[in-house]
């Protein structure tokens, strides 16, 4: 009896041995990747750290359950070591070879740690987890599951589920656990992207709720009465609070920005994944058929041939990959060398240099750049990966303000100045994509002097910074006016002549340029071009007026102070006692005409795609004298570090 007991005990137990050995397939007693705290956090709906071995091909329950519309975080860290007997091992992480599907019948997503933070789940069911080692079904299933038999090696996944979407509260927990393990990689980067979120979204609600309190503020004020000498400081108070939202609004759409970037930096992870996925299912299947001479897999993220961008920083985010081993890996940018690896650099990035990952941040040149990356094995063999990539500035950061004047209440009036400035103003919004928040345009009746200095002095000054962009187009009238103070040498100011404009007092209702002069200093951004299609002569048959009874004869000195300062430059129709002219069959100032066309493509002289101010005043100055019996010859003043580009050919 004591035996048959005794026996029945050694099988029970021997069973419960056996359960818990199989447990250990996903539930092990490897160290967790979080080490959450007791007692759980309360955003914290569940959570579980379980254990996925390298030789077990397929997916695997892990035992969580999520319903759809929970929001779930899965950390990963450990190594496995695919194939050592059949290739002599390949050592990796999780990052593209750790398999995650909900469900049964659903795909599954590929791991990676930088951009694992929160997913939300489409559906409901169970989580299941495996290892990606060679080719597999849209399940996860292998089509060979013999590969994994002589693998070795196991990731430990950690699984969150979060009571709900709160990027305070998740932060919170990520940021802590990081703390208690900051040794772990996969934690570091994905409590450093919470992080990031958390400040995002605590920025956003106070900017949005100071834009609200500010609309009320503004609303509050244009109801309450405020009679007679009130109704000046009533006028301020909104200007300012407008001033007010202005800021609050910029802010926001900053916000957005980085939001986007984020969102556009998770695609870039997603995408790196599928490919790294491809190469090594490609490299497995050579290698495991006895193919092993094939030079290191490049694989770069976010980026393709060919591609436009608008920002002068880039960053170039890949893998370099080789069963032998990477001895070498170079960047080059332009045929520059950006970035070099070799022998003991390469060990500083990468534990084991059969897969070195790359991260560098890249300065483009406007134009087109060519980014290249390459990679040498121990035994020589080398692999290049090349992309044209062209930059243009963003757009975001371009402000302009357009000007045209054909109608004029006591001057002659003009015929195509307002259409000028029209097809100007297209090009900016249409065809260069400038946001039409961002351009003013003035044509006719609303070119007023008051609306001129607001414009350019006041708003434009407010909006634009020190790295934006400044664009300033004028088409219409011009004229002098006799002053002995006049620092250019001639005796004479020079007008800008607004549509209300009065010949017999310029001084009081034009804009003389030591007053624009004035106004391009006040502006803050560094690159500021002028662009004008009128003259000040007084000479007949072109856009300008005969204030003084004669002919003046103009120093072109004040184009010389309008340029002074960093990145000021003046793009003007004709030469200082030249005239600027119109012509019916053009149906534009003929400067104008061939600035449109020259903006339009066939001003890009080496092809490049973009098109500078140095290749739009080149065509205008062959176009125009041609054009006018060499009578009209544009002038380009002002000194710049580099090139400014005005537009990109589509």
């Amino acid at each position: 009896m004591l035996a048959r007991y005794l026996s029945s005990a050694v099988i029970y137990f021997s069973m419960l041995a056996i359960l818990f050995l199989l447990s250990l397939i996903l539930i092990g007693c490897a160290a967790p990747v979080i080490k959450m705290p007791k007692p759980m956090p309360d955003i914290v709906k569940e959570y579980k750290s379980v254990v996925v071995y390298g030789d077990k091909p397929g997916m695997h329950n892990s035992g969580v359950r999520v319903e759809e519309g929970d929001y779930i975080t899965i950390l990963a860290d450990g190594e496995i070591d695919l194939g050592p007997a059949q290739t002599g091992g390949y050592i990796s992480g999780p990052n593209s070879l750790l398999l995650i599907r909900i469900g049964e019948k659903n795909s599954v997503w590929r791991y990676y740690d930088a951009y694992s933070i929160v997913t939300d789940a489409r559906e409901s069911g169970n989580i299941y987890l495996g290892v990606a080692d060679g080719p597999i079904d849209r399940y996860g299933k292998p089509s060979k599951p013999e590969w994994y038999l002589n693998n070795r090696g196991y990731f430990v996944a950690d699984i969150v589920v979060w009571k709900e979407n709160d990027p305070i509260r998740i932060a919170d927990v990520l940021e802590e656990a990081s703390r208690t393990n900051p040794k772990n990689t996969s934690l570091r980067i994905s409590a450093r992207i919470a992080k990031n979120q958390k400040e995002i979204f605590l920025a956003e609600k106070k900017k949005t709720e100071e834009v609200e309190e500010t609309k009320e503020a503004i609303a509050a004020l244009k109801e309450k009465e405020a009679p007679g000498a009130k109704e000046p400081e009533k006028e301020k108070q909104i200007a300012e609070l407008n001033e007010r939202l202005q800021i609050a609004s910029q802010a926001l759409r900053d916000l957005e920005q980085m939001k986007k970037k984020l969102a556009e930096e998770q695609e870039k992870g997603k995408e790196l994944i599928a490919r790294l996925a491809q190469a090594q299912e490609e490299r497995m299947k050579l290698e495991r058929s006895g193919i092993s001479q094939n030079p290191p897999v490049i694989v770069i993220a976010g980026l393709k041939d060919g591609m436009i961008v608008d920002t002068e920083y880039l960053s170039l985010l890949g893998v370099a990959e080789s069963a032998k081993g990477v001895a070498q890996l170079e960047i080059l940018v332009n045929q520059q060398p950006a970035s070099r690896k070799e022998g003991r650099d390469l060990q500083l990035v990468a534990k084991d240099t059969r897969r070195v990952d790359f991260s560098e941040r890249i300065r483009l040149r406007e134009g087109k750049n060519e980014i290249t990356v390459a990679a040498q094995d121990v035994e020589g063999l080398t692999a290049r990966r090349t992309l044209s990539i062209q930059f243009t500035r963003k757009k975001e950061g371009v402000w302009a303000v357009v000007i045209g004047i054909s109608a004029y209440r006591s001057i002659p009036s003009l015929k195509y100045a307002a259409n000028d400035a029209r097809e100007f103003y297209r090009y900016l919004t249409e065809g260069n994509g400038i946001p039409k928040d961002h351009v003013w345009l003035l044509l006719d009746e609303e070119a007023t002097l008051d609306r001129l200095r607001s414009t350019l002095g006041t708003q434009l000054r407010r909006q634009a910074g020190k790295d934006d962009m400044v664009i300033i187009y004028l088409a219409g009238h011009g004229a002098t006016e006799r002053d002995t103070t006049s620092p250019d040498g001639d005796g004479l100011e020079k007008y800008i002549l607004p549509t209300n404009a009065d010949p017999k007092d310029l001084y009081s209702t034009a804009m003389p340029m030591s007053e624009v002069a004035r106004i391009f200093n006040r502006i803050s951004s560094e690159r500021l071009v002028f662009i004008s299609d009128t003259c000040y002569s007084g000479a007949s048959g072109g856009r300008t007026i005969p204030v003084l009874g004669t002919r003046a004869n103009v120093s072109g000195a004040f184009w010389d102070r309008l340029s002074q300062g960093k990145g000021r430059v003046i793009l003007t129709a004709s030469d200082a006692n030249e005239v600027s002219v119109e012509k019916d069959e053009l149906k534009h100032g003929v400067f104008t005409y061939y600035l449109l066309e020259a903006l339009g493509g066939l001003g890009d002289t080496d092809k490049d795609g973009v098109i500078t101010v140095d290749e739009v005043y080149r065509y205008v100055s062959l176009k125009v004298p041609q054009a006018t019996g060499q009578d009209q010859h544009p002038v380009k003043k002002g000194e710049m570090t580099g090139q400014i580009v005005l537009g990109v050919v589509k």
